[in-house]
């Protein structure tokens, strides 16, 4: 038998669905799989990574890497010298309208938009934003379980030294937005960005920021972090940073937040990447 190691971070609750597709896509061939945590991978798998991109799931074969997110059947297939014969399956669909800008901000100011501190009782809600209203798609059903199973390891270290992960926003009992906000060692435990300077004890880091499908996404970063500021006295620590990328004002990393709530540049990770931190009152 063949073996490709997977190195995967529990930051993002969807690489649960990644390790799943890949096994079954795997199955019935001669190829197994090893399956490492980012915190325990080998020394050879951690040459060349940089410290401006989030690990989410890599796959190596013979300490080569051959994919990774948005991980593809396809390159795999070519990298082992399998046989391809297959139809490629879409991800599941975000069933649902979203709500136009002027809808949003409606349902905003009327209080019909609510937003929650992401706590121990209610972590398992804000983590089906991802698996069910996901703007890109949401990972299969059948993988949900192992989903669940990774994020909710991630949150049981979060509860050791805070009561709150960062905020989510619902609306109709849907989750349509959430910012997680996390102690900076463990994203940095698990393959994702952060700053370096000062104490990793003493400060906090955004993780996901992320609006749900069909929800005006510059708006809704907008109000997920001056929701944000309102529950800052929930947090034991007493500084955040957040990784901003310029010119991607719309996506996973938007810079201009962070500017307009006064966070300010402490460290450039490279030529766009930057980080930006700030104290909480």
């Amino acid at each position: 038998m063949r073996t490709v190691d997977v190195i995967y971070s529990p930051i993002c609750e969807s690489t649960g669905a990644m390790i799943g597709k890949l096994k079954h896509w795997l199955e019935g061939t001669d190829v197994q799989i090893n399956i490492i945590p980012y915190h325990l991978r080998p020394q050879e798998m951690s040459i060349g990574r940089r410290i401006d991109e989030n690990c989410f799931i890599d796959v190596y074969y013979c300490n080569k890497k051959i994919d990774t997110v948005p991980l593809n059947r396809s390159r795999i297939y070519d990298a082992l010298n399998i046989e391809k014969d297959f139809e490629e399956p879409e991800e599941e669909k975000s069933i649902g309208k979203g709500l136009e800008k002027e809808q949003f901000r409606t349902k905003l100011y009327s209080g019909e938009i609510q937003f929650l501190p992401i706590t121990r009782e209610n972590c398992l809600t804000e983590m089906s934003m991802c698996l069910c209203n996901y703007p890109f798609g949401n990972p299969p059903e059948r993988y949900h379980r192992e989903c669940i199973g990774l994020k909710s390891q991630v949150f049981s270290e979060v509860w050791k030294t805070e009561e709150t992960a960062g905020i989510f926003a619902q609306y109709n009992g849907k989750v349509i937005g959430l910012l997680e906000v996390l102690p900076r060692e463990i994203l940095q435990k698990y393959g994702f960005m952060t700053g370096t300077i000062g104490n990793d004890e003493d400060c906090l880091s955004v993780g996901c920021y992320e609006v749900g499908y069909g929800i005006p996404r510059a708006e809704m970063i907008d109000e997920l972090m001056c929701h944000l500021e309102k529950i800052y006295g929930l947090f034991h620590r007493k500084v955040i940073e957040g990784i901003g990328i310029y010119e991607w004002s719309e996506g996973f990393n938007p810079y201009w937040v962070y500017e307009k709530y006064g966070f300010h540049k402490v460290e450039q990770l490279s030529g766009s990447v930057i980080v930006m931190s700030k104290k909480i009152p």
